[in-house]
């Protein structure tokens, strides 16, 4: 398979230039709410896209600005995110208690991995993701036994947890099994995650101008 692995990362930065100017331009209608998902896709995307260029013109190691922007700022963003989005008694102190734990598995991590800031930790991006997955059934939970299930179309944060769920789940198997698998393989589908994942999030993005104010 002789997938362009440049052409592919490059079309995934333009993507996420589109969504990236969607945001801005509906801020005023869905900055409050979405907010920390807002900050934590905007920095996840200039870290790629700065990491892009920076490698290419020094040919240095970018795993520092992965491991803390991404592992760390970026999913504490995300269920930062669902923990204000929730807000059944129950559901939101299982959130803090998600939130507790990721903030051990940075500790644990920390002292476990030997160089943590200049290895990017699959071990800790798996432990994210387990995490950020428990929010979002915590939030589909409550999304599904609410008034909320019947404007779907229109409610901006299930689009945005269905697109995080296809994009993490779906890089699950492919990181795993990264080391068996060709270079071309391994981005291509990465590619296929990251475009289903955004058109997820420019489709919510758009359908949420149908949305009926009280």
């Amino acid at each position: 398979m002789n997938w362009n692995i440049e052409i592919g990362k490059q079309i995934s930065m333009v993507l996420s230039v589109v969504v990236m100017v969607l945001m801005i331009v509906k801020y005023r209608k869905i900055g409050k709410e979405n907010l920390f998902f807002i900050v934590g896709y905007v920095l996840l995307s200039l870290i790629d896209i700065f990491c892009y260029f920076y490698f290419r013109a020094t040919n240095r190691s970018t795993e520092i600005f992965f491991v803390i922007g991404f592992l760390m700022i970026v999913f504490f963003l995300y269920l930062l995110y669902y923990y204000q989005l929730l807000y059944w008694p129950l559901l939101k102190k299982l959130q803090l208690i998600l939130l507790i734990l990721f903030a051990v598995n940075i500790v644990v991590m920390l002292y476990v991995e030997d160089d943590l800031l200049h290895h990017f930790s699959f071990n800790m991006l798996y432990t994210d993701i387990l995490l950020l997955m428990f929010s979002i059934i915590l939030f589909l939970y409550q999304t599904f036994n609410s008034d909320k299930i019947l404007e779907l179309n229109n409610y901006l944060p299930f689009w945005i947890s269905v697109s995080l769920l296809i994009l993490f789940i779906g890089s699950i198997p492919i990181l795993y099994f990264r080391t068996t698998v060709s270079q071309h393989i391994y981005f291509f589908i990465l590619f296929m995650l990251n475009l289903i994942s955004n058109g997820i999030l420019v489709l919510g993005l758009i359908w949420n101008k149908q949305e009926r104010r009280g």
